[in-house]
């Protein structure tokens, strides 16, 4: 489903009219407004996945509205962004903000006071899980899938109580990590792929738990990102996969899903495909794993309404709303934003 018939769906839901709200145009993506309940959403600001671009986008939304409350950065690195155009306009203490994901500066800033919290998935999960669910198929064994395929990770609520502790589990994922730089793999044995989205901090988690779960299951799994994280790009990955041979299975978090059906499908033909972290619903994907995104939204709506009693005006930034994980968490935050 696009992005505009999700919103409508939610506008009608409300009962308030909606202007479009992702649109091309120098303002970085998307404007127009939404009521929902005590809160204004403004707009919702693309960057395509230029850090530079969000930042770019942080700084003119608090130009162009001075009263906004909070920005709300969906994807790792907007909540970063964020704080530097706060701390560059004058107004850490006056605008909130409100994360997804455990970007360090991100934590750091939940330590000093300066972001609100974030909503954390589990990355290193996706790898680990992707990875063992690979080799049960590979071996012939029975995957308990649910019948709407999709098997969830839970995310996680990181505020000032709980950010120590969530950073010191981290540090020893992040060893790990280090540990798979450069390291051998069986050279015999099933062969998988792990196909991420584009680069960021965030994947080395998950390129941990491939790591830790090849060790544990005697299997090998390349780890492939597209190099400016482009549909494009991925599909040449997905497309190399089958050209070479030797795979025995992918798990693919889909940059375009709804372009993409074609080439996921040529590789659901030749192995078991597994999504995570964003779905290609539409595909013939096993099934999903990862975050249930729109429940993760309402998560983040519901801390929002904790920190903002009074409700205010914010404005959401996010790379790409053609992604599905960014079109459900949109949702899910507006729908929780919208309840009493």
């Amino acid at each position: 489903m696009s992005i505009q018939k999700v919103l409508g769906k939610l506008a009608a839901g409300f009962g308030v009219g909606c202007l479009a709200a992702c649109g091309g145009g120098g303002d970085g993506g998307a404007s127009g407004g939404i009521t929902a309940g005590k809160f204004t959403i403004l707009g919702t600001k693309t960057d395509g996945g230029d850090g530079t671009e969000a930042k770019k986008n942080a700084e003119n939304t608090l130009v162009k509205f001075p009263d906004v409350d909070a920005l709300v950065g969906l994807w790792a690195y907007n909540a970063p962004a964020c704080l530097e155009a706060v701390k560059g306009a004058g107004k850490v203490g006056e605008v909130k903000i409100f994360s997804f994901d455990e970007d360090e500066a991100t934590l750091q800033g939940i330590v000093d006071g300066t972001i609100e919290g974030t909503i954390v998935q589990q990355p290193y999960q996706f790898g680990y899980l992707s990875v063992k669910y690979l080799k049960d198929i590979a071996d012939g064994k029975e995957i308990e899938v649910p019948e709407n395929k999709e098997i969830e990770v839970p995310a996680k609520t990181i505020t000032d109580d709980n950010v120590k502790a969530f950073w010191d589990d981290l540090k020893g994922q992040q060893a790990i990590y280090k540990e798979a730089q450069g390291a051998s793999l069986p050279a015999s044995g099933p062969k998988f792929s792990f196909v991420i989205n584009g680069p960021d901090p965030f994947w080395t988690y998950a390129e941990a738990g491939c790591y830790q779960a090849s060790k544990d299951f005697g299997v090998r799994c390349d780890f492939q990102a597209p190099p400016n994280g482009e549909p494009a790009e991925q599909n040449r990955i997905l497309e190399d996969i089958l050209t070479k041979g030797g795979y025995s299975g992918v798990a693919v978090s889909p940059l375009d899903p709804a372009n993409q059906t074609a080439v996921l499908n040529e590789v659901a033909a030749a192995m078991p495909l597994l999504c995570h972290d964003s779905d290609a619903p539409d595909s013939e994907r096993r099934f999903y794993l990862g975050t249930n995104n729109v429940e993760a939204g309402r998560m983040l709506g519901r801390m929002i309404k904790k920190r903002m009693p009074e409700g205010g005006k914010i404005m959401v930034f996010v790379g790409n709303l053609d992604v599905l994980n960014a079109q459900q968490r949109r949702q899910g935050l507006i729908e929780e934003l919208g309840k009493e």
